[in-house]
Protein backbone atom coordinates (compact mmCIF):
# COMPACT_ATOMS: atom_id res chain seq x y z
CA UNK A 1 0.00 0.00 0.00
CA UNK A 2 1.58 3.83 -0.97
CA UNK A 3 1.17 6.05 1.76
CA UNK A 4 2.14 9.73 1.42
CA UNK A 5 3.15 11.28 4.48
CA UNK A 6 2.69 15.19 3.93
CA UNK A 7 2.28 18.30 6.06
CA UNK A 8 -1.60 19.03 6.92
CA UNK A 9 -3.62 21.34 5.22
CA UNK A 10 -6.98 23.50 6.81
CA UNK A 11 -8.53 21.47 3.72
CA UNK A 12 -7.98 18.29 5.29
CA UNK A 13 -10.04 19.24 8.19
CA UNK A 14 -13.07 17.46 7.67
CA UNK A 15 -11.16 14.17 6.77
CA UNK A 16 -9.45 14.37 9.43
CA UNK A 17 -12.69 14.80 12.09
CA UNK A 18 -14.69 11.96 10.34
CA UNK A 19 -11.90 10.30 11.46
CA UNK A 20 -11.61 11.24 14.93
CA UNK A 21 -15.84 9.98 15.46
CA UNK A 22 -14.99 6.96 14.19
CA UNK A 23 -16.16 3.84 16.15
CA UNK A 24 -12.24 2.60 16.34
CA UNK A 25 -10.49 5.84 16.56
CA UNK A 26 -12.60 7.57 19.31
CA UNK A 27 -12.35 5.89 22.91
CA UNK A 28 -8.63 6.86 21.79
CA UNK A 29 -8.05 10.65 21.34
CA UNK A 30 -9.08 13.44 23.98
CA UNK A 31 -12.09 15.20 21.68
CA UNK A 32 -15.37 14.08 22.13
CA UNK A 33 -17.91 12.92 19.19
CA UNK A 34 -19.39 16.25 18.87
CA UNK A 35 -15.80 17.82 17.24
CA UNK A 36 -16.86 20.55 14.91
CA UNK A 37 -15.31 20.51 11.20
CA UNK A 38 -15.23 24.32 11.60
CA UNK A 39 -14.17 24.36 15.14
CA UNK A 40 -11.09 21.42 14.07
CA UNK A 41 -10.49 24.34 10.83
CA UNK A 42 -9.78 27.02 13.33
CA UNK A 43 -7.61 25.10 15.31
CA UNK A 44 -5.37 24.07 12.10
CA UNK A 45 -5.20 27.62 10.90
CA UNK A 46 -4.08 28.89 14.44
CA UNK A 47 -1.42 26.35 14.57
CA UNK A 48 1.32 27.50 16.54
CA UNK A 49 5.32 27.54 14.87
CA UNK A 50 6.03 24.97 17.78
CA UNK A 51 3.39 22.69 16.26
CA UNK A 52 4.79 20.34 13.59
CA UNK A 53 1.56 18.10 12.12
CA UNK A 54 1.54 15.80 9.29
CA UNK A 55 -1.25 13.61 7.75
CA UNK A 56 -0.86 9.68 5.93
CA UNK A 57 -2.63 10.02 2.90
CA UNK A 58 -3.66 6.85 0.40
CA UNK A 59 -5.27 7.14 -2.98
CA UNK A 60 -6.00 10.63 -2.15
CA UNK A 61 -7.69 10.00 1.25
CA UNK A 62 -6.23 11.35 4.76
CA UNK A 63 -5.75 8.12 6.71
CA UNK A 64 -4.13 9.11 9.52
CA UNK A 65 -3.04 12.73 11.26
CA UNK A 66 -0.03 12.83 13.97
CA UNK A 67 1.86 15.99 15.44
CA UNK A 68 4.70 16.42 17.36
CA UNK A 69 4.11 19.59 19.86
CA UNK A 70 7.30 21.10 20.75
CA UNK A 71 7.63 22.61 24.13
CA UNK A 72 8.64 25.91 25.18
CA UNK A 73 11.10 27.37 27.34
CA UNK A 74 12.91 25.19 29.95
CA UNK A 75 10.95 22.19 27.91
CA UNK A 76 11.70 23.51 24.48
CA UNK A 77 14.36 20.19 24.20
CA UNK A 78 10.62 17.79 24.61
CA UNK A 79 8.23 17.38 22.55
CA UNK A 80 4.65 15.82 22.65
CA UNK A 81 3.46 13.03 20.08
CA UNK A 82 0.09 12.20 19.01
CA UNK A 83 -1.55 10.17 16.30
CA UNK A 84 -4.46 8.89 15.11
CA UNK A 85 -5.72 6.43 11.99
CA UNK A 86 -8.42 5.49 10.30
CA UNK A 87 -10.01 2.41 11.28
CA UNK A 88 -9.89 0.77 8.20
CA UNK A 89 -5.98 1.20 7.98
CA UNK A 90 -5.32 0.35 11.41
CA UNK A 91 -2.64 -1.97 11.51
CA UNK A 92 -0.88 -1.24 8.02
CA UNK A 93 1.92 1.14 8.04
CA UNK A 94 0.08 4.55 8.13
CA UNK A 95 1.08 4.49 11.96
CA UNK A 96 4.51 3.50 12.06
CA UNK A 97 5.11 6.22 8.32
CA UNK A 98 3.49 8.95 10.64
CA UNK A 99 5.94 8.56 13.95
CA UNK A 100 9.10 8.46 11.78
CA UNK A 101 8.19 11.00 10.05
CA UNK A 102 7.73 12.97 13.37
CA UNK A 103 10.57 11.06 14.53
CA UNK A 104 12.75 12.76 11.97
CA UNK A 105 11.35 16.15 12.79
CA UNK A 106 12.79 15.53 16.27
CA UNK A 107 16.19 14.23 15.71
CA UNK A 108 17.19 15.99 12.96
CA UNK A 109 15.31 19.16 12.61
CA UNK A 110 14.59 20.24 16.21
CA UNK A 111 17.16 18.52 17.99
CA UNK A 112 14.43 17.27 20.28
CA UNK A 113 16.18 15.17 23.23
CA UNK A 114 13.00 13.61 24.74
CA UNK A 115 9.54 13.05 22.85
CA UNK A 116 6.65 11.98 24.93
CA UNK A 117 3.28 10.64 24.77
CA UNK A 118 0.43 8.77 26.33
CA UNK A 119 -1.27 5.63 25.36
CA UNK A 120 -4.37 4.64 27.04
CA UNK A 121 -4.00 1.23 29.41
CA UNK A 122 -6.51 -0.77 26.91
CA UNK A 123 -4.46 -0.15 23.85
CA UNK A 124 -2.20 -2.57 24.11
CA UNK A 125 -1.88 -2.79 20.16
CA UNK A 126 -0.42 1.24 20.30
CA UNK A 127 1.93 0.71 23.47
CA UNK A 128 3.69 -2.19 21.22
CA UNK A 129 3.82 0.19 18.32
CA UNK A 130 5.65 2.76 20.24
CA UNK A 131 7.70 0.10 21.94
CA UNK A 132 8.79 -1.20 18.62
CA UNK A 133 10.05 2.51 17.50
CA UNK A 134 12.28 2.89 20.70
CA UNK A 135 9.66 4.32 23.23
CA UNK A 136 9.96 3.10 26.53
CA UNK A 137 7.30 2.86 29.56
CA UNK A 138 7.76 5.84 32.03
CA UNK A 139 4.89 4.90 34.28
CA UNK A 140 0.86 4.82 34.16
CA UNK A 141 -1.52 7.43 35.98
CA UNK A 142 -4.70 6.33 36.75
CA UNK A 143 -7.93 7.72 35.60
CA UNK A 144 -6.83 10.58 33.25
CA UNK A 145 -9.87 10.23 30.85
CA UNK A 146 -13.26 9.02 30.43
CA UNK A 147 -13.65 6.13 28.25
CA UNK A 148 -16.81 4.27 27.70
CA UNK A 149 -18.22 5.61 30.75
CA UNK A 150 -14.98 4.40 32.90
CA UNK A 151 -12.38 5.94 33.70
CA UNK A 152 -9.19 4.88 31.66
CA UNK A 153 -5.41 5.18 32.70
CA UNK A 154 -2.74 6.13 30.90
CA UNK A 155 1.00 5.21 30.24
CA UNK A 156 3.43 7.61 30.08
CA UNK A 157 5.95 6.70 27.90
CA UNK A 158 9.30 8.61 25.92
CA UNK A 159 11.83 8.06 23.51
CA UNK A 160 15.26 9.98 24.29
CA UNK A 161 17.56 10.96 20.87
CA UNK A 162 19.53 8.41 19.81
CA UNK A 163 23.06 9.55 20.91
CA UNK A 164 21.62 12.31 22.15
CA UNK A 165 22.45 13.66 26.05
CA UNK A 166 20.06 12.92 27.95
CA UNK A 167 20.66 8.92 26.35
CA UNK A 168 24.40 9.23 27.25
CA UNK A 169 23.75 10.60 30.50
CA UNK A 170 20.99 7.40 31.14
CA UNK A 171 23.88 5.07 29.81
CA UNK A 172 26.73 6.46 31.83
CA UNK A 173 23.97 6.31 35.33
CA UNK A 174 23.80 2.76 34.28
CA UNK A 175 27.31 1.97 33.77
CA UNK A 176 28.52 3.09 37.48
CA UNK A 177 29.85 6.26 35.66
CA UNK A 178 27.95 8.88 37.23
Amino acid sequence: MKIEIRPVRVSDAMQITEIMIQEKVMPYVVSLPSVRVERFENILKAAAPEQHEFVAVHDGVVIGFAGLHQGKGRRSHSGTLFIMIHEEFQGKGAGSALIKKLLDMADNWLMLERVELTVLDNNLKAKKLYESLGFVDEGFSKGTIVQHGRYAGEYRMARYRPGGLIEERMKAESEGKD
